[in-house]
């Protein structure tokens, strides 16, 4: 009995070495192959790498856009300048932005200024609303 039970001692503590043994090394190739394809599709799905037919079939559709004339280009930025200098304005000149300028100012300088008095009780109430939660 005592052979038995000694036995088994040994047949466990085989079974626990055995369970602690690493599994084997992958190769240096299976390794590579691992990495480029997690390179791969990481590269693909986070910043748009294209493959070279991807691109080459881009660049030629790009180029098949045509091109705007000097003339075109010209009109172009006119209407662009009638509309963008000055929305508020409608004629869209300088002459007129210079005017609406001149319009601006004189009214902002005939609104008088508000002087803050903080030293007042009424001030230092409202202070005092605004700092408590």
């Amino acid at each position: 009995m005592s052979k038995l039970l000694a036995a088994l001692i040994v047949l466990a503590f085989a079974g626990a070495v055995g369970a602690q043994t690493s599994p084997p090394k992958p190769t240096t190739k299976e390794k590579q192959q691992d990495v480029k394809a997690t390179t791969d599709a990481a590269a693909a799905s986070t910043t748009g790498a294209q493959t070279a037919k991807e691109a080459a079939a881009n660049t030629a559709k790009s180029k098949d856009v045509s091109k705007m004339t000097t003339a075109e280009k010209n009109a172009y930025a006119k209407e662009v300048n009638k509309t963008a200098v000055n929305p508020e304005n409608p004629s869209g000149s300088v002459a007129g932005t210079s005017a609406q300028q001149k319009a601006n100012t004189a009214e902002s300088k005939a609104t008088p200024k508000q002087k803050t008095n903080l030293n007042t009780p009424e001030a230092q109430k409202a202070m005092q609303k605004a700092a408590t939660p």
